[in-house]
């Protein structure tokens, strides 16, 4: 074995044995500082779990069905947990605009093993930080390219967020998608294309992992994920790009073990009856997590991004509390806190978000007269949930301002009535330290995109 090889076998180990502890010690932290007392629970718990994204079974029930995509970003706004790259690299002719504002090239040297609840660039705990954020010290990045080529802007896109050099040869990297439903085979807008699958996986190819697992727990009305990964042709999509296995989550009554019961602060607010939040342990225990979730608007969640992708990380019975209720009669604000709550475990290293084609009308299930679909174009990405969010939820509003919609959803009055960082789930995850606050923390870094002024508008609008 070369020095250079035995050098990336430490960095590889120091890494995985700061992630293994990151989630407790984060969570510890937080916990102390809101003085609730809130601890970490890990442990497996055998009950009914399901799916993903979706409307209620009764309209009027709260609590029933599922709703939203599954994604999210970290508690850190930096890098994964326990493991940080060179950060801050730019391509080509990039401009990056907003506060303070600055292309930089790439920096950062020696990726290095971080140490757990460091600070992030967000002023939050980080599950093990180190070197610069893309966008420069202490400032978050989100990148919004436009390529004909889906690799060629999945791929620039990532960089501009700060890269992908955190994933050592050898490690686990779980891309975690949106398979809510196989509704609708061919509809785009649902589920996270294949196509941008395929390009997602093909890049975290060029790090050399020693495994990718692509995966996902579809929604409690599709409790046989596997059919939907087969249906919609993502279990092909992603083996022909080069992934090591199709994890379609089971159920944890069918597996017990392959759910954690969490107990992220203010877990309480809505799971105090079963003691906590059943997580996916694959995606807890993989050395890296790629968030990959679609773009589309949601009647109950006012819209689905990255932070709401992660319903399809949490068990059928974990969705059951979630306010539907409250949301259907005009009040976000629960389901909006429900959102923050549930997304504090995970810690994704970077999101990436598939803005091909936007569903602006009639989500999340999109199948239904009432949709209205547009064609952005855009790939955005970024290491923090709430950034990316804000800004894709600016394109959701540009796209419902100049676009014929037969019959709104009674959602959108909410959501364009809002600016982007008072929407609840944005407000709601910024109180919990899981990203970006302001406008004026974040840099946009655009590349060939022709709205980059109005989205620009729209993302610091007050």
């Amino acid at each position: 074995m070369t020095e250079g090889e035995r050098r990336s076998q430490r960095r590889s180990k120091r890494a995985k044995a700061a992630r293994q502890s990151a989630v407790a010690e984060l969570l510890s932290r937080r916990a102390l500082l809101k003085q609730a007392g809130a601890t970490l629970s890990t442990f497996a718990l055998g009950v009914g779990c399901s799916g993903d994204d979706g409307a209620p079974a009764d309209p009027g029930a709260a609590g029933e069905g599922i709703c939203g995509s599954a994604a999210g970003t970290s508690p850190m706004a930096g890098t994964s947990a326990g493991a940080a790259g060179s950060a801050g690299s730019s391509a080509g002719s990039a401009g990056v605009s907003g506060t303070g504002a600055g292309a930089s090239s790439g920096t950062g040297g020696e990726p290095q093993a971080g140490s757990a609840g460091t600070m992030a660039s967000d002023g939050g705990p980080s599950a093990g930080a180190s070197g610069e954020d893309a966008g420069g010290v202490g400032r978050t990045r989100v990148a919004i390219v436009r390529r004909a080529n889906l690799d060629e802007a999945v791929a620039l896109a990532a960089d501009l967020a700060g890269g992908l050099e955190a994933i050592q040869p050898g490690q686990t990297v779980f891309i975690k998608i949106n398979a809510v439903s196989d509704r609708a085979i061919g509809t785009p807008g649902i589920r996270t294309s294949n196509e941008m699958i395929g390009a997602v996986v093909r890049l975290i190819k060029t790090r050399n992992p020693g495994r990718i697992i692509v995966g996902d727990r579809s929604a409690r009305q599709f409790p046989n994920s596997m059919e939907v990964f087969q249906n919609a042709g993502i279990e092909q999509a992603a083996l022909d790009a080069g992934a090591d296995e199709i994890y379609a989550a089971p159920s944890p009554t069918a597996d017990p073990d392959a759910w954690l019961l969490m107990q992220p602060p203010d877990f309480e607010t809505s799971w105090s009856g079963p003691g906590g939040i059943l997580c996916m342990r694959r995606i807890l225990e993989a050395d890296h997590l790629i968030n990959v979730p679609t773009c589309k608007n949601h009647r109950y969640a006012l819209f689905s991004l990255s932070m709401k992708n992660f319903m399809g990380a949490i068990g059928d019975s974990s969705r059951d509390p979630i306010h539907f209720g409250d949301s259907i009669g005009g009040n976000f604000g629960p389901i909006g806190r429900d959102m923050a709550i549930l997304n504090q475990p995970f810690s994704p290293l970077l999101n990436i978000l598939d803005a091909s084609t936007a569903l602006i009308n009639g989500g999340p299930q999109g199948d239904s007269a009432d949709a209205v679909r547009v064609s952005p174009g855009l790939v955005f990405a970024s290491r923090d949930r709430i950034a990316l969010d804000a800004a894709a939820v600016s394109l959701i509003k540009l796209e419902l301002g100049r676009t014929d919609v037969p019959q709104p959803d009674a959602s959108h009055e909410t959501l364009l009535a809002t600016n982007a960082w008072s929407l609840p789930q944005i407000v709601e995850a910024g109180m919990r330290g899981i990203g970006a606050t302001s406008a004026a923390d974040v840099d946009l870094a655009f590349d060939d995109v022709p709205d980059a002024a109005a989205l620009e508008a729209l993302f610091r609008a007050s």
